[in-house]
């Protein structure tokens, strides 16, 4: 609820005063227990620094789906190897070295598309 709200609609906080005190209210709201004077939202670093980031797992979600969908899910190439090594020349090896566009498209053999992640969702 916390990153939320503060990540929200600037009129869901900013009538609270300070980051301790919306903490404190949606503690009271929400009915848990609350310990005056503390600030421990302050180093919980998910909420301190990640903000849209946590969103990130989303993106890897659908492109996974349409990795899977394109290159594995058929049964025979799951396991294969050579289906392991063309996922290890074209994502694993680079790691953070090449485009991650660039690897997709590389990987799937066009540019990746949502079809497959939303049928995953059922």
């Amino acid at each position: 609820m916390f990153d939320q709200t503060i990540f929200g609609l600037p009129e869901q906080w900013q009538s609270a005063g300070s980051t301790s005190d919306l903490f404190a209210k949606l503690h009271h709201e929400n009915g848990l227990l609350f310990a005056d004077g503390t600030h421990w939202h302050s180093k919980f670093g998910h909420l301190v620094s990640y903000g849209a980031g946590y969103y990130s797992y989303l993106n890897a979600s659908l492109f996974s789906a349409d990795i899977w969908n394109e290159c594995f899910a058929n049964g025979t190439d799951a396991f294969s190897r050579s289906a392991g090594e063309k996922y290890w020349k074209e994502i694993l090896i680079h790691g953070g070295s090449k485009d991650p566009n660039q690897m997709l498209k590389s990987m799937l053999g066009r540019p990746p598309e949502v079809d497959s992640f939303f049928k995953s969702l059922g």
